[in-house]
């Protein structure tokens, strides 16, 4: 019996964002791969709330301890601002007693694979026979460096992970003024220490395969691969036209996380007066849990606008829309907000930024606009053309069927476990 085992910097479960989301789906396609496996979770406790969510598939479960704040700081001061050689992110999440009972754990359980989830618990590796897999998500400096140019949209440059930072360090970073410098300080550590850890690991994973092949040419290493988030699309609404509400748009997303909120002020105070104008009747939902207090502001300053926050169940709420708006300023990976919604045959507009990684057809599977007077257009096109609105519609199902269904996303994983 294959024994895996998943160190997550979250509890990956309930499917409450998508990386909870790509956890699951990781655990639930090794469980078809391997039926009888035994699937092991060290993990930290992002809300104890989801505790009592732990799904079947999870034959044990261990909660893990962030360092104390004494310990936080020293890393910082010492590893990352001396030394420089971790990221922030590593230094609020090391704990050297949390390493030391990993080992233990590991030495127990003698897992066939472990799969470190994201950069931030890569220093928790251990030696063992099992085979090492490091699941990035998508390159974290690079996000960070596309960051820097857009300051006036993001009320906290690390999102919901500034809450693991030092108080003293956490109100430094809130400074608009030095957290320019501050970013620029975590992306050059992070490109510098993403590449050095890839090869303390057997296998390297991307959500995009663009950008695993590109890592892949940068470290040399020969395990490095692309596994996207799955999306089966109902095949039952093929051929029937999609009933929607040709004055709703949505965006979808956690909005604490920098480039969900700063999208939606931007869109807010940029784009969505010119569509307001043409299109009065027209509303735009914002839809996701979190919202930042900037975000939640925008539906008392912006005519048409409606914050829901955490909904019951995404799809129900975004399938009757016009379209969704996905007007990323920065970004890395595959936007699967997007793939979602297409697989729900829901029109998207986006720009290049939300379109990278996605090979899908500009105009025909979606629309990639290139300014914003274009992203105007292209909204009010979808808003007021039926037929051009289904077309797409059609198109955006068929695309995420041949690209991102369950058969196609598990090859990969099939090849890092044979």
């Amino acid at each position: 019996m294959k024994k895996i085992m998943f160190i997550t910097n979250r509890l990956p479960f309930p499917n409450t964002d998508g990386r909870k989301n790509l956890l699951q789906q990781y655990i639930q396609q090794i469980k078809d791969i391997y039926p009888e496996c035994r699937i092991v979770n060290l993990s930290f406790v992002d809300d104890k709330k989801y505790l009592k969510d732990r799904p079947d598939t999870i034959a044990r479960l261990e909660c893990l301890e962030l360092p104390g704040m004494a310990e936080k700081l020293f890393n910082a001061l010492v590893y990352s601002v001396l030394l420089r050689k971790w990221p922030l992110q590593v230094s609020v999440y090391y704990s050297r007693r949390t390493h030391r009972r990993i080992k233990r754990l590991i030495e127990e359980e003698q897992p066939d694979f472990i799969l470190y989830d994201m950069v931030r618990v890569a220093e928790y590796v251990a030696d063992g026979n099992g085979q090492r897999v490091l699941s990035y998500d998508d390159l974290l400096s690079l996000r960070y460096e596309r960051q820097l140019q857009w300051f006036q949209y993001i009320p906290s440059v690390f999102g919901g992970f500034s809450d693991k930072l030092p108080s003293g360090l956490k109100r430094f970073a809130d400074v608009k003024f030095i957290q320019k410098w501050l970013v620029s300080f975590e992306s050059k550590l992070l490109h510098k220490y993403e590449k050095h850890v890839a090869r303390h690991f057997q296998h390297l994973i991307f959500t995009s395969p663009k950008e695993a092949e590109t890592f892949r040419q940068v470290v040399s290493h020969r395990s490095c691969l692309g596994i996207p988030m799955r999306f089966d699309p109902d095949g039952q609404s093929a051929g029937i036209p999609r009933p929607y509400d040709r004055n709703k748009l949505v965006f979808v997303g956690k909005m604490d996380i920098p480039h969900n909120s700063s999208a939606c002020v931007f869109f807010c105070e940029k784009i969505w007066p010119s569509i307001k104008r043409k299109a009065p009747d027209a509303t735009f939902y914002i839809i996701g849990k979190s919202p930042t207090a900037e975000v939640l502001r925008l539906q008392q300053t912006c005519p048409g606008v409606i914050v829901t926050g955490e909904v019951d169940n995404v799809k129900q709420v975004v399938s009757d829309a016009a379209l969704m708006i996905a007007p990323l300023l920065f970004g890395t990976g595959i936007k699967t907000k997007i793939v979602e919604a297409m697989s729900w045959g829901v029109p998207v507009v986006t720009n290049p930024i939300g379109g990278e990684g996605i090979n899908a057809i500009n105009r025909e599977d979606l629309f990639v606009s290139e300014t914003d007077e274009e992203m105007v257009q292209n909204v009010l096109l979808l808003l007021n053309n039926e037929e051009i609105n289904e077309k797409v519609s059609r198109n955006s199902i068929r695309y995420v069927t041949r690209h991102f269904s369950s058969s196609v996303t598990r090859k990969n994983l099939e090849l890092i476990l044979s």
